[in-house]
């Protein structure tokens, strides 16, 4: 099982590097295609259509990096009024809902990559390329996503961000459920 875990890890931080890569690729892209424009000359069109792929591989393979580091966006205005025990049961009834709509998302985005692998579907852009191979990160980024709420879950760990804010009262002061 410890194999199988640091096989994950090791997996899941990749994706997280290789997304990074991605978006300074995307970046040096978009500028030497900027540049080649206002020099005159006609840029790549394989240029921009790297640029439409990676901006859908990049978030799937940086989100269940994301997750683990509960750095994702979330509202935290009702959890601020909630004490402990009803914040905790709230977290735990989001972290649910997560795990599930993510298992979802992953269950239906397996479906769509094997279709389109089935069929043999092509993207056709500036350059050919089959579809299941575009979207594949798709699943692949919602069920690891799932599992990492999972594990979240499972460790008694909330799955939100600590609060950014603390509860504090009218007077300035934290409340009976602020930090110290």
């Amino acid at each position: 099982m410890k194999l199988l875990s640091g096989l994950y890890d090791r997996v899941m931080y990749g994706m997280a590097w290789v997304a990074a890569f991605l978006m300074a690729a995307m970046m040096f892209s978009i500028c030497i295609d900027v540049l080649l424009r206002n020099l005159g000359f006609q840029s790549s069109a394989h240029l921009f259509t790297f640029t439409e792929y990676a901006l859908l591989i990049v978030p799937c393979l940086g989100a269940p990096w994301l997750v683990r580091e509960r750095g994702h966006v979330y509202v935290e205005i009702m959890l601020m009024y909630l004490n402990g025990t009803n914040r905790r049961r709230m977290s735990w009834a989001i972290g649910a809902f997560c795990v599930l709509v993510c298992a979802v998302l992953a269950w239906y985005g397996f479906e769509v990559a094997w279709t389109n692998y089935r069929r043999g579907d092509v993207d056709v852009r500036s350059m050919d390329m089959p579809r299941w191979m575009i979207v594949v990160f798709i699943p692949i980024s919602f069920a690891m996503m799932a599992a990492e709420f999972a594990r979240l879950m499972v460790r008694g760990e909330s799955v939100l961000g600590d609060m950014a804010s603390a509860v504090v009262m009218s007077d300035g002061k934290p409340g009976k459920d602020a930090a110290p």
